[in-house]
């Protein structure tokens, strides 16, 4: 029989523990589509959702001035909402460069349901 310390031996039932916890949730992910649903939401934590965001929030975005900020929000009174970030590139002033430059801090909550 191998003789391990006691340190050894915790270090050894943490690591057994970390293991049986991190496939318990892989196996729960899979099964259940609310866990799969907070994954989604946590992916959106820091960027700002283009349906729903004010002047100012579109202006905090790098790549977004004042006219753009403007030219988002009155195509968005004008559409009812976004359906994908790829409609940002039909707005004047939206070039592939910029769409590029914010795609990675803004999304599209496509669940939302507006006024």
């Amino acid at each position: 029989m191998i003789n391990l310390t006691q340190q050894e031996k915790q270090v050894i039932l943490f690591m057994a523990s970390v293991f049986l916890l991190g496939t318990g949730i892989n196996y729960a992910s899979k099964k259940n589509p609310v866990i799969k649903t907070l994954a989604c939401f946590n992916q959106n934590i820091g960027k700002i959702n283009i349906n729903t965001a004010d002047k100012d929030a579109l202006m905090s975005v790098s790549g977004i001035g004042d006219k753009l900020a403007r030219r988002i929000i009155e195509y968005r009174r004008q559409n009812k909402k976004f359906s994908s970030l790829e409609e940002l590139k039909s707005i004047k002033g939206f070039n592939s460069y910029r769409f590029d430059k914010v795609k990675d801090s803004v999304y599209v909550d496509k669940n939302l349901e507006l006024p």
